[in-house]
């Protein structure tokens, strides 16, 4: 059978056993139109969760800070006006309508650990009248490493410290608008996270919270999440802290390519056409053009309902959306789980993705995309269909080359790198420095990545690519190669059931992005 996936830059077609399950995501649900959002958004800051309406948590005096996600998310990126533009827009009239005076209100990008957004990125997330009016006195990027504004808060029970941008405390109201696309995102992962630093992000981003629970993309039974809530709560201790949360839908396409990721039964006489002769158009299609091709395709996503008030109470309504928008039932556990990685990670906004983000993408993330149990019963194989090209930004990730050229070539073990290498790379000045004014990703975060595929890496029995012509960055990534999909899923059946005839296949089409729920 046909699998319509996609390898990098090119989208293929190679032959699955037959018997294979084939899993797409649901439909979109309905979301409301752009034309609709401000609306939708006033209506949340008057009617907030557990909250009193905005107008009684501000005054003519107050000073207020409006942060933001990057644009990790929604990825790929939105058709424009972005949903943060409408939602802070609507906002800062209402705040202005309130008494609030515009050079009390300051709009922070919560970067994390994440390189910096350039001005253009910035103009096209918050539009021209935002950064006309608070650029670059009162719009700026969070910076983790500015230690004159960093507010320490002494440490949760646990011992974990509490850091966080100075402008949370001494603001009357912080205010974080969020778009969340998935279970990772949202919730008490906002502030503490997105404003925290090193310091107060390393105790939860480690290894010894993914070893025995997977749980790294949603906050229900994750040590991670768990972690990160106790450092919120110490946060939310000392700040007035309210959120908003668009909880989006899965139009990750726009109507006219709609079929990338729909089965057969969904598809009209058209597109049924389309998904036969794409792979051939593809593959006689030169790189540089599929990529500027796959490159200007912009999601069509639109929130399905948007929440307003104390994080708990929002976050779970955003969560039931979450689950009703991504889960998928899966009948069983399978033994080999196959993934055509695209061109695309949060972490590789504007940059080709990297050897390290392939394998993290993976396994931190696909692998992770579940409710319960694992799609791939324990010593399964996962094998990954992309041509992993050893590039790195060298702007962004020059501290994934870094990592992939010192601390791969000695190991690949988790709690290896986080004894031997960790502290070397996230104090080192010149990665502090690419960070901080060169818009690169902290020295910490290829670490991040690699450390959420860590129970994926003990869990599974292999992990095979095919795409790149030989072994070379398989070894460097301490996984396995095969030169064809039918050599890799030949070498999983004899792993996992001796090369018996029980073997069976699970592959995934996504974007649109799911979580598979596993009957047994």
């Amino acid at each position: 059978m046909k699998y319509l996936t996609y390898s990098g830059n090119d989208i293929i077609a190679p032959d699955l056993p037959d018997g294979s399950d084939i899993f797409f995501a649901p439909p979109p649900i309905r979301g409301i139109p752009k034309r609709d959002v401000p609306e939708a958004v006033r209506r949340a800051f008057e009617g907030p969760l557990a909250m009193p309406p905005l107008r009684e948590c501000v005054s003519a005096s107050s000073k207020v800070l409006i942060a933001f996600d990057d644009n990790c998310q929604p990825f790929p990126p939105t058709t424009r006006p972005d949903i943060r533009q409408q939602a802070i827009e609507t906002l800062l009239d209402m705040l202005y309508a309130c008494g609030v005076k515009r050079d009390n209100i300051t709009l922070l990008c919560a970067v994390a650990l994440h390189r910096k957004m350039k001005r253009h990125e910035l103009a096209r997330m918050v539009g021209p009248k935002i950064m006309c009016d608070f650029y670059p006195e009162r719009l700026a990027n969070f910076d983790a490493e500015d230690r004159d504004n960093i507010a320490d808060l002494g440490t949760t029970d646990a011992g974990e410290p509490v850091q966080v941008d100075r402008r949370v405390i001494d603001c009357d109201l912080v205010i974080y608008v969020d778009s969340v696309q998935i279970p990772l995102n949202g919730g008490h992962k906002s502030v503490a996270v997105g404003l925290g630093t090193y310091d107060s992000i390393a105790p939860h981003h480690n290894p010894l919270m993914t070893r025995d629970c997977p749980h790294v993309m949603q906050p229900r039974g994750s040590n991670m999440h768990a972690g990160i809530e106790r450092i919120s709560r110490v946060i939310l201790s000392k700040a007035r802290i309210m959120v908003m949360e668009a909880a989006m839908n899965n139009a990750t396409y726009p109507p006219h390519l709609a079929w990338l990721g729909k089965p057969d039964d969904r598809c009209n006489a058209v597109e049924k056409l389309l998904k036969r002769a794409t792979p051939l158009s593809m593959r006689i299609t030169p790189e540089p053009v599929r990529k500027a091709i796959l490159r200007s395709v912009k999601g069509a996503y639109d929130p399905v309902a948007i929440h307003a008030g104390a994080i708990d109470e929002v976050h779970s309504r955003t969560l039931d959306v979450m689950t009703r928008q991504m889960s998928v039932e899966a009948p069983r556990q399978y033994d080999a789980m196959v993934f055509g990685l695209p061109d695309l990670s949060p972490y590789a906004v504007d940059a080709r993705i990297n050897p390290v983000l392939v394998v993290s993408d993976v396994l931190g993330y696909v692998f992770n995309w579940f409710y319960d149990r694992p799609l791939v019963k324990k010593g399964g194989v996962v094998v990954i269909l992309n041509p992993v090209f050893e590039v790195f930004h060298p702007e962004y990730h020059v501290a994934y080359r870094r990592f992939y050229d010192e601390v791969l070539t000695q190991t690949t073990d988790p709690f290896e790198m986080r004894q031997g290498f960790q502290e070397s790379f996230a104090r080192d000045p010149g990665l502090i420095e690419c960070y901080r004014s060169r818009f690169a990703h902290h020295g910490f975060h290829p670490f991040t990545v690699w450390n959420w595929a860590t129970y994926a890496f003990s869990f599974l029995s292999d992990v095979i690519i095919v795409g790149p012509p030989d072994d070379r960055a398989a070894r460097r990534l301490g996984v396995s190669w095969a030169p064809s999909l039918e050599r890799a899923l030949g070498a999983a059946r004899e792993k996992t059931v001796g090369g018996g005839d029980s073997f069976r296949v699970a592959a995934l089409t996504i974007p649109p992005f799911f979580y598979c729920a596993s009957r047994t």
